[in-house]
């Protein structure tokens, strides 16, 4: 959550809180506790908020209390008084001064509720706030990548308040824009030059030189012959905004790097997806991001594949294929190198024609799985629907293309609740995963056919290419690795939600 000022809280005036003495300027949360030692329960730059009802008779251990929250990182407690204590004990103000805690006194009057949801209020507006001014800053980005690298690094270096550079492993710097006397160019060079394996464009990390801080992407080009950086270098440390704007950086110059033959449609087009998959809706509004959606479908809808590979290599491969399909057929072809297992993943948007697998991906379609989302409005090409996506086509063997439709009500894909059904699941079917990757088995995958028909063993050994005692049998194996009985319909159905959740 986002940081928050003491002053800022002290001058909610309808809290009527009192400072007694200052600590620390910031704050991160706030929480109510009366347990003698929280620290199991708190964060760094924490408040907590108490009653004093573990000291009533013991105010003496105030002592230990202010230095067990310092010790976790609590900044600050304020005090309840007309309750279990008439006024703040002098113990405790003695205790927090030692420990350089923030104390401040809540009044009788005030329920600790009351400021629980003035910080959260506060901190969401803020969060909201900081999203927006995000995805505008990624449209500005875009707009800069469709005039060039140059025009990128330098849009991106007033964004950022910083210095930005890219350089590779030949010790080549390929472009830079300097900022304040700041350069990074022997950030690139250097993180370029590294021998430490393969990264992805999205991956970062942060060293410090001085008094400067300086952010890394390392980034590989899609053949794998060259090893790129980008460095970005400010005087001020990143926050989790800025480093998903260099992220985001990260991916367009990849994406500029890898076409610089391409024609700018071919270029605008993963542009535009990008902004699509980070929410950054307000991009329709820019006439180039409309020319690239539009270029693909006269009516607004395209066929989204969802394509993970055994190795990048082959990936890379399958993708340059997929491009020769597009010019032979004369179709406009839209392919965005994906985050997290970005080497071995991509996103790809074509016209809604039937396509074969075979005459996209050639030689290398069994190497491949694809889930394929037939006919979906541009608009709604989102970061959600690409997760489903890829949790579709980890489930298929390889050398699968598979059309996936969602049997989950659309409420389940609000942040909220995909959050809590997220829980839930580790808790339970989560399991699976890590047991089918140490075991190349497919119990999740089974699962969740055996549940969408209707716990009929034939028809999920159907849907599964098997036979139904093979099901029956991994279904028991299922039921004693997770500890549930699927004979329950109470059980079926939270277990049903949970596996359409993912």
């Amino acid at each position: 959550m986002s940081e928050l000022r003491f002053q800022w809280l002290f001058n909610q005036r309808k809290l009527n809180l009192r400072p007694i003495l200052e600590g620390p300027r910031e704050f991160t949360t706030i929480q109510a506790s009366e347990l003698r030692d929280p620290s199991e329960f708190t964060t760094q730059g924490a408040i907590i908020l108490t009653l004093g009802l573990a000291f009533e008779h013991s105010p003496s251990d105030f002592s230990v209390y202010a230095r067990t929250l310092a010790a976790a990182g609590v900044g600050a407690i304020g005090f309840g008084t007309g309750l279990t204590f008439a006024e703040v004990p002098q113990e405790l103000i003695d205790a927090a001064a030692r420990h350089h805690l923030t104390l401040f006194e809540v009044p009788r009057a005030t329920p600790f509720i009351s400021i629980i949801n003035t910080v959260t209020t506060e901190q969401t507006r803020i969060e909201n706030n900081l999203q927006f001014a995000l995805h505008r800053q990624q449209e500005r980005l875009n707009q800069a990548a469709s005039d060039g690298i140059e025009v990128l690094l330098e849009r991106a270096s007033k964004e950022l308040g910083a210095a930005v550079a890219i350089a590779n492993d030949s010790g080549v710097v390929i472009a830079r824009h300097d900022f304040r006397g700041l350069n990074a160019a022997d950030f690139a060079l250097a993180a370029a030059s590294q021998s430490s394996g393969r990264t992805s464009g999205a991956r970062s990390n942060t060293t410090r030189d001085g008094t400067k801080f300086a952010a890394i992407t390392n980034v590989f080009n899609s053949h794998g012959r060259n090893r790129i950086a980008l460095a970005v270098s400010r005087e001020e440390k990143f926050d989790s905004y800025a480093r998903a704007l260099i992220r985001h950086l990260a991916g367009l110059a990849e994406l500029l790097l890898q076409n610089r033959d391409s024609s700018a449609r071919l270029i605008l087009g993963a542009l535009a997806l990008a902004t699509q998959v980070s929410g950054a809706n307000t991009a329709l509004t820019t006439p180039a991001m409309e020319a690239a959606f539009n270029s693909v479908a006269s009516h607004g809808k395209v066929d989204v594949y969802l394509v993970q590979a055994d190795s990048p290599a082959r990936l890379s491969r399958a993708l340059g294929l997929v491009h020769h399909a597009a010019n032979d057929g004369g179709f406009a072809c839209f392919v965005l190198p994906l985050e997290g297992a970005a080497s071995e993943s991509a996103l790809i948007a074509l016209p809604p024609e039937p396509i074969a697998m075979q005459t996209l991906f050639g030689r290398y379609a069994n190497h491949l799985r694809v889930s394929l989302l037939r006919g979906v409005e541009w608009g709604d090409i989102s970061g959600d629907r690409v997760k489903a996506l890829t949790a579709h086509a980890r489930s298929l063997p390889l050398g699968t293309l598979a059309e996936f439709s969602s049997d989950a009500p659309a409420w389940i894909g609000e942040s909220a609740v995909h959050a809590a059904l997220g829980k839930r699941r580790e808790a339970t079917i989560g399991r699976l995963s890590l047991y089918d990757a140490a075991h190349n088995t497919e119990l999740l995958r089974t699962l969740r056919a055996y549940l969408l028909a209707d716990s009929q063993l034939a028809a999920a050994a159907t849907e599964l290419s098997v036979h139904r005692h093979t099901v029956r049998a991994r279904i028991e194996k299922i039921q004693s690795l997770c500890g549930f009985d699927l004979s329950n319909p109470v059980t079926r159905a939270e277990v049903l939600l949970l596996c359409l959740s993912d």
